[in-house]
């Protein structure tokens, strides 16, 4: 999956200097306010027009919109789909567990996709933010310490590392529970007390249960996410889901967080090219 978004990338390098010089043709035939055909002379006020007449008169080949190719390759695009985020969430998971700081700002280049599709500008923002941090805002030494520091180990041992802002969940789901037990003796200072004292605590009463040999009875499901996923993949190939005798009814209006948008791109990068031009010279 990882090696089919790179050729995407790579092609969409290739194409897109043949857009550019596409679009510098037909601005050629520009002439005030309309679009004169060069070859028959046929006037038309838009470039819509003007591709549809070259298409269909003088055998001019464009480039398909985004939206047919999605309908041709949408089962696919489905399946693709569900095995690309899939593989990532295992990445992502494992790579926060062993605190493997190279595999999880990688994965955040592939998460901004997900979000990006899925229309979640939070999380957009946040995952910007720590590639902001990473690869521009700090030092060289504040980088490296802040890459390799996304994880905390509060209990010891191989792949038992979590988030930092797991760990700051953790310690606030602890200090509401001293906030409730203070009852009417609440105060700012109680509560102040509280949370200054939740990590020396918590670490105290790991200490008593490892020296008493004590067993505390786990409040965690059985399951895992790699469990889970397994149950699911070996659901889809028992019902035949990869191998096409399952037809895709109920997504028409699917969007495939790993195919680019073509012409969205490019678009864009004309936009910030104009931008460009105009602040530069200005």
């Amino acid at each position: 999956m990882l090696h089919h978004l790179g050729e995407q990338a790579n092609q969409m390098a290739s194409q897109a200097d043949a857009r550019e010089e596409e679009r510098r043709g037909l601005e050629e035939m520009k002439r005030d306010g309309c679009y004169v055909c060069s070859y028959c002379g046929n006037v038309y006020t838009s470039t819509g027009w003007l591709k549809r007449h070259l298409s269909t008169e003088h055998d001019f080949s464009f480039e398909k919109p985004d939206s047919e190719l999605h309908k041709k390759n949408l089962e696919k695009d489905v399946k693709n789909s569900f095995l690309f985020a899939v593989l990532l969430l295992l990445d992502l998971s494992d790579s926060y567990s062993m605190g493997d700081g190279n595999r999880i700002f990688r994965n955040i280049k592939f998460e901004l996709i997900i979000h990006a599709t899925s229309g979640h500008t939070k999380y957009r923002l946040w995952l910007w933010r720590m590639l902001a941090y990473q690869m521009a805002l700090l030092s060289e030494r504040q980088s490296h310490e802040y890459k390799w520091n996304c994880t905390v180990n509060v209990n010891g041992g191989l792949r038992k590392n979590i988030p930092n802002d797991n760990l700051v969940e953790i310690n606030v789901h602890r200090l509401k529970e001293k906030v409730r037990a203070s009852g009417a003796n609440l105060t700012f200072e109680a509560t102040r007390t509280a949370a200054l004292a939740i990590d020396s605590a918590a670490i105290i009463k790991d200490n008593i249960i490892k020296e008493s040999d004590t067993h505390i009875k786990s409040r965690k499901r059985s399951d895992t996410k790699e469990t889970d996923i397994q149950e699911m993949v070996s659901q889809l190939n028992i019902s035949c889901f990869f191998n096409g005798a399952v037809k895709l009814q109920g997504f028409k209006k699917f969007r495939s967080p790993y195919v680019m948008s073509k012409s969205k791109l490019d678009d864009w990068l004309q936009k910030q090219r104009h931008r460009a031009a105009l602040e530069m010279t200005n």
